[in-house]
């Protein structure tokens, strides 16, 4: 399959300077083959779906270093939050109260999800958006797309294109906490025989605001494009790589007064003398490569081919220091599959030890869409094939208490399987000047097969099938130049992820996890005057069927559990509106109340024998008419913007998070505490100097040194006497903190 995929790669490649050598496009034709790339996965200006746009100068505006999610803070809906404390890091987001499992993601239309976690890890591209010319963000099931399901949103990313000059740029940011960042890029622009080059580096630097939350990242981005008369080939290649310090512990409560926000039990340990010291390799890694092969044709003035081919392959690891508790030193031996070790004749059943878990895995992606624009009716048809194989593995580096234990000895081993195929129509007819009709169909299969044993040594070999049919419509309105009405109903299907359908296989039918299904139905409305003044509102309910929500517990490598509950929604209005006030000055805000609701649920409690050392049996409690974890009832932002110059201007923006509960159970011991949040930004622009265009930028991030916590996590646990012992792990955000830029573009 892999002689397969390459052989396309060097056909396509060959036929197109075949075709079109020596041929140079102009100008319009560029941008036209550009959008072509991503229109078949992104909403039109007559789409009826709630989506938001970011350009590539608001990207910039918005990127001093940070990850993607800390970019797009702004966007309605949208909560984003990172471990370490700042924005770069392991970081992440929630739109919609749904999380990032939730969320698909393409970048040049094709998938970067992680096929088995359904995420993307933002860490593992750092500062991407430097290398992006456009986002757009769909809210709800949004348009049909590629890879893992939209099942709350959906992010369309597309790289930079060529410019018809050539270019260089390098920027530095230097701010509080250690961070650094500096980026270079160059371009050839477009010359003579229709080629054009774009390169970028970005490293990333930091000591983080919690302990142990060191950053040092480095991102490549290379792009080779041929431009002919009607036609575009580029490649492109993209290297990640990640050293991010563990901080997904959080901190608890009690030692968040004990110690302070900054504090990370990550690593830590006792000496022989009883002193606390700190295993300095507590170290998350990972090292990607996306390699992409993008053919865009126009056939015909009405037809348009896009033809797209991508591997991601990946390979990382954790490394961490098992002391143990107190009272019990190190992990058990048969939890590795050991026997108990017998060292200078005294039998161990327990060992310090440092344990690695690893992971490598290629993901190989085809997709094509036609375009036809047969006026008034506009036809996208579009495919997609993929194929993942992904290993998982640990091993055990070292051993304090050590018979016969071989170095690096290998405790488990599990290969995961997945492809997957779907095919999708998309049909927009303008009946008239003011009304345009909507369809949308897609269908999905997928083949998910596990061999192999677990952490914990059980038997993960299974097959697993899904096919999921999701059908959409809408309607799109528009009865004067200043007005925009929309509605419409869209029906998502998901399958579970692989942590979840392990712990169905190793648990049982009384853990079995279901695909989850949503009917989504929007209805919203936009006016935009003359003036430049927008007012917009939308109105969202999503009904669940067998939804996978958050518990609230993490397992031993950060990964979120969740379980399936039978009925519950999502329902909500999103406001938006635009205010220019003057030429010199505008207000941005944004708002969304919402209600997410458990109509029906159960929590089930780990029960342990009297010595806490084995799970004896369940226990049960049923609620009613609970509400969704990490799911605000209120998201906020508001902006104000003053230009004084052309080439200056100020910026402070407020963001509101609503109180959220970090388990379901609607119990306000486990809640987060409402926040409001102000950045600061200004930027100067010197034109023309003997060096180029410098743009100047300076960022206060948390103004007013707002004390809060955007994350957490908890876990209950009884005793057979009837004790309970509740675990809980905050992740507190970084006070009032500095960033400075300066680029210099020529």
């Amino acid at each position: 399959m892999k002689k397969v995929f390459f052989c396309a790669l060097i056909v396509l490649i060959s036929s197109h300077f075949q075709i079109s050598a020596q041929l140079q496009a102009d100008t319009l034709s560029n941008l036209q083959l550009e959008e072509v790339i991503v229109s078949a996965t992104r909403a039109g200006k007559s789409t009826p779906m709630s989506y938001s746009n970011i350009n590539e100068a608001e990207l910039k505006k918005q990127n001093a270093g940070t990850n993607i999610p800390m970019v797009l803070q702004t966007l309605p809906s949208l909560v984003s939050f990172t471990e370490g404390g700042t924005g770069v890091g392991n970081t992440s987001l929630r739109i919609r109260g749904t999380d990032a499992t939730r969320i698909n993601v393409t970048l040049n239309g094709m998938p970067i999800n992680n096929p088995e976690s359904q995420e993307v890890y933002w860490v593992n591209l750092p500062d991407l958006s430097s290398s992006l010319q456009s986002i757009q963000v769909q809210r709800g099931v949004g348009t049909s797309t590629n890879g893992s399901a939209a099942f709350g949103a959906s992010m369309s990313l597309k790289t930079i294109g060529s410019s018809s000059d050539a270019y260089g740029e390098t920027s530095t940011s230097i701010g509080s906490y250690g961070t650094f960042s500096s980026t270079l890029a160059i371009g050839t622009g477009l010359l003579n025989n229709g080629l054009a080059f774009d390169g970028r580096y970005s490293k990333v630097l930091s000591d983080g605001y919690i302990r142990n939350g060191k950053v040092d990242h480095g991102n490549l981005f290379l792009s080779l494009s041929h431009y002919g008369s009607k036609q575009l080939l580029r490649i492109n290649y993209i290297n990640g790589i990640q050293h991010t310090g563990i901080t997904w512990n959080g901190v608890s409560p009690e030692d968040i007064e004990k110690y302070g926000r900054r504090y990370n039990t990550a690593g830590m340990y006792k000496d022989t003398a009883g002193n606390i010291r700190y295993y300095d390799n507590d170290t998350d890694n990972y090292y990607s490569h996306i390699l992409q092969l993008i053919f865009t044709r126009e056939l015909t003035d009405k037809l348009s081919l896009n033809v797209n081919l991508s591997y991601n392959n990946g390979y990382g690891y954790y490394e961490n220091y098992r002391s143990g508790s107190d009272m019990k030193k190190g992990d058990k031996y048969e939890r590795y599959g050991l026997k108990n070790q017998i060292v200078n004749g005294v039998e161990y059943k327990r060992s310090q030890l440092i344990r690695q878990k690893l992971l490598s895995n290629d993901f190989y992606v085809a997709n094509f869409s036609l375009n036809y624009n047969l006026n008034p009716l506009q036809l996208v048809f579009g495919g997609f094939w993929s194929d993942f194989d992904g290993s998982h593995y640990g091993k055990l580096p070292w051993v304090k208490y050590n018979q016969d234990i071989p170095t690096d000895y290998e405790w488990y081993r599990n290969v995961g399987r997945k492809k997957e195929f779907n095919f999708f129509s998309k049909a927009e007819y303008q009946v008239n000047s003011i009304v345009s009709l909507f369809a949308d169909l897609q269908y999905r299969y997928i083949d998910y097969r596990f061999t192999g044993t677990d952490d914990d040594v059980a038997d993960l070999t299974s097959n697993h099938y899904f096919s999921f049919f999701n059908p959409k419509a809408g309607v799109f309105i528009k009865p004067n130049d200043n007005s925009q009405l929309y509605a419409s109903v869209a029906v998502g299907n998901r399958e579970p992820l692989r942590t979840d359908l392990k712990d169905g296989i190793k648990f049982g039918a009384k853990k079995e996890i279901k695909p989850e299904r949503m009917l989504d139905y929007e209805l919203g409305y936009r006016y935009i005057s003359d003036g430049g003044l927008v007012l917009g509102g939308n109105f969202y309910y999503m009904d669940y069927n067998n939804q996978m929500v958050q518990t609230g517990k993490l397992n031993d490598v950060g990964y979120k559990i969740l379980e399936n509950v039978k009925d519950s929604y999502r329902a909500g209005i999103e406001l938006e509106t635009q205010i220019p006030l003057s030429n010199i000055l505008r207000v941005d805000a944004n708002a969304t109340f919402s209600k997410n609701i458990i109509k029906n649920y159960t929590a089930y409690y780990d029960v342990y024998d009297s010595s806490y050392d084995k799970v004896i049996r369940q226990e049960s409690e049923s609620m009613d008419n609970t509400d969704i974890s990490f799911s605000p009832n209120i998201v906020a932002m508001g902006s104000l913007t003053y230009t004084p110059l052309k080439s200056l201007f100020f910026n402070i923006m407020g963001k509101y998070v609503g109180k959220q509960y970090y388990d379901n159970t609607s119990n306000d011991d486990n809640a987060l505490s409402d926040y409001f949040v102000t950045n600061f930004t200004t930027g100067y622009t010197v034109t023309k100097s003997r060096f180029g265009d410098i743009d100047l930028q300076f960022i206060i991030n948390n103004l007013f040194d707002k004390e809060y916590n955007a994350n957490a996590w908890v876990s209950t646990d009884r005793l057979e006497n009837g004790k309970s012992y509740v675990y809980k792990g905050l992740f507190p955000q970084a006070t009032r903190n500095f960033m400075g830029r300066i680029t210099v573009r020529f």
